[in-house]
């Protein structure tokens, strides 16, 4: 399969399913987007909003205003109405596992527990300072109420893209910070998903979001000697549960068919000449 015909099947997924749909493809290793549908189409973040807050507590740390090993009170207040690793109630944890349950188990708690601590407005400039500028903070995780004249938490694609590759790259942040992100991400839990119909052990660095209205997924596949960042973005309005599974059902095939055609290569990439000094070199995942 050559990149064009992977391109008119990824084009046909879009109309598997309603609502605005918004892809952007990436290889790392060649440095070309093979495929991109609407990727500054921005939309509301849901869960995606926690990844800015990560990364603001990431340019935190590394300003030495704080560290991963700081402990910080979650009162009863601040726990979610879904509490999971919270549901013991009012406790003390370290930074390192607020960003662990935040990313890797998805808690609202954990997110607004850091946004109190880091600020609206110090999250959102740190956003601008790394180059995602579509991408805003302005509520809690979970708070349908969106302020006043505000947009919300929004993003877009191609934002992700600029987080996820400057990280990959160790940019905007030292390589010790860029690399404790990548591994947050590796221990995803979630699997509805790029992952649905991949039954091969793989190593995957993403984050999904999923909210009434939206449905997204965004991160990076690490194969043997290729690299390439994969996002799907979905919204829909009038969205039900029936609806988010085929949403889900359709992310799922878009990452098959992207994994599948570098399988495909798989002779051909065996034979890339390997660069030990490249992004992430001998510590690719």
């Amino acid at each position: 399969m050559t990149h064009p015909e992977l391109a008119n099947k990824l084009l046909n997924e879009i109309h598997t399913v309603d609502g605005v749909i918004s892809i952007l493809y990436k290889d790392f290793d060649t440095d070309t987007v093979p495929f991109k549908f609407a990727p500054d189409y921005i939309m509301q973040a849901a869960d995606m909003a926690k990844i800015p807050v990560l990364l603001a507590a990431l340019m935190r740390i590394e300003e030495g205003r704080m560290s991963l090993e700081n402990c910080v009170i979650v009162p009863d207040l601040w726990i979610s109405p879904e509490p999971g690793a919270f549901e013991r109630g009012s406790m003390s944890y370290s930074i390192d596992e607020l960003l662990a349950w935040m990313i890797v188990a998805d808690e609202d708690t954990a997110a607004n527990v850091l946004i109190e601590l880091l600020g609206f407005n110090y999250i959102n400039g740190c956003c601008k300072r790394f180059g995602m500028d579509n991408t805003m903070v302005e509520c809690h995780i979970g708070n349908t109420k969106i302020p006043n004249n505000r947009r919300g938490n929004i993003t877009c694609a191609q934002d992700m893209l600029v987080f996820f590759e400057n990280i990959y790259r160790n940019r905007g942040l030292n390589r010790q910070l860029c690399e404790y992100a990548g591994r947050l991400f590796l221990r995803q839990r979630d699997n509805n998903g790029f992952t649905r119909y991949i039954c091969d052990d793989i190593y995957t660095g993403r984050k999904s979001g999923e909210s009434r209205t939206v449905s997204h997924e965004a991160g990076i596949f690490y194969l043997r000697c290729v690299d390439y960042f994969l996002a799907v973005f979905t919204s829909n309005a009038d969205s039900t549960p029936r609806d988010k599974l085929e949403v889900q059902r359709m992310r799922g095939r878009i990452a098959n068919m992207i994994y599948n055609y570098y399988l495909e290569r798989e002779d051909a990439i065996r034979n890339l000449p390997y660069n030990q000094n490249s992004p992430y070199g001998e510590n690719r995942y």
